[in-house]
């Protein structure tokens, strides 16, 4: 019998840890006349919760004033909540808390929103973050470039200008880029993966990266553009450096030029040419678009 009881109390000890008990929170929604929406997502230490046991719950001085729970959006393949917050009045204070079901915890959501009656925030798009730490609001493409293709570009702002060589088949490009931590980039609202794509560049294509959290979303447009370089040089002699004319079919497009792997000069090509003159006698490397081509500066007597 003992043993039993011994055996029982243990059962309960572990399910009181394992499982936990969940917030008892409630709301009385028929003593508020005004309402506030949310369509939004759960997050915490960085894990989306997708079970019905999570919950959240929106607060007025300790009040609870709106309950959700996740629930799976089968034509979107994510969870959502949505949630409306009950109020009589604009202007009040609206605190949020999570609960983790798996790991048995309440977490405080950092931001708060001002209640509005009627007002609507998120879709199923750009959902509102619930998260437990804030997650990242920075939407910035840090690198771009095309798999398995030499490339070289510009970045003004919001406009990648990515050179090819002619004769590039610019219908069928495979992307590969770096974002700001946890961003997303899409076309339209398709999800576009980091070297698993085949995106059409024969006219600019128009990006959007999403934040982490949702809450921003920024515009980019990379514009792929064809080009050949044509190189010639002239030798140093006793009274003179040597010279290195490049051609190209594009302006603005910047030339390096580097000695033993380190980068000596740069310069933009103006009116179809760049002109790096005064070298000394050694080995050079142009760059251009997606060419890299070694000229050797002789001393002529």
């Amino acid at each position: 019998m003992k043993n039993y009881i011994h055996i029982t109390l243990l059962f309960f000890i572990l399910s009181s840890t394992v499982f936990g008990q969940a917030p008892n929170w409630s709301v009385n929604e028929n003593k508020f006349q005004y309402t506030m929406s949310f369509e939004g997502f759960l997050t915490v230490d960085g894990k989306t919760l997708t079970s019905p046991s999570d919950k959240l719950a929106a607060f007025v001085d300790g009040e609870c004033r709106g309950i959700a729970s996740p629930i799976y959006v089968a034509s979107e393949k994510k969870y959502m909540v949505y949630l409306t917050v009950f109020s009589n009045t604009d202007n009040e204070v609206v605190s949020f808390k999570i609960y983790d079901a798996a790991n048995n915890a309440v977490k405080n959501v950092e931001k708060t929103k001002i209640f509005e009656n009627n007002k609507h925030y998120g879709d199923l798009f750009q959902s509102y973050s619930f998260a437990s730490p804030s997650l990242k609001t920075e939407s910035e493409i840090i690198n771009f470039d095309f798999k398995d293709l030499k490339t070289s570009k510009t970045i003004t702002g919001s406009q990648i200008t990515m050179y090819v060589s002619k004769g590039v088949n610019v219908s069928a490009l495979n992307a590969v880029f770096e974002l700001s931590p946890g961003a997303k980039l899409f076309i339209g609202t398709a999800n576009k993966i980091s070297g698993s794509n085949n995106i059409d560049f024969t006219n600019p294509v128009q990006f959007q990266v999403l934040s982490e959290d949702q809450s921003v979303i920024k515009q980019w447009t990379v514009t792929v553009k064809l080009g050949s370089a044509t190189f010639y040089k002239k030798d140093a002699v006793c009274y003179a450096g040597g010279v290195i004319k490049v051609l190209y079919d594009e302006n603005n497009v910047q030339a390096d030029l580097a000695k033993n792997g380190v980068k000596v000069a740069s310069q933009s090509i103006q009116n179809g040419q760049a002109v790096f003159d005064n070298l000394e006698v050694g080995k050079y490397t142009v760059s251009i678009g997606s060419t890299n081509k070694e000229i050797v500066i002789n001393q002529k007597q």
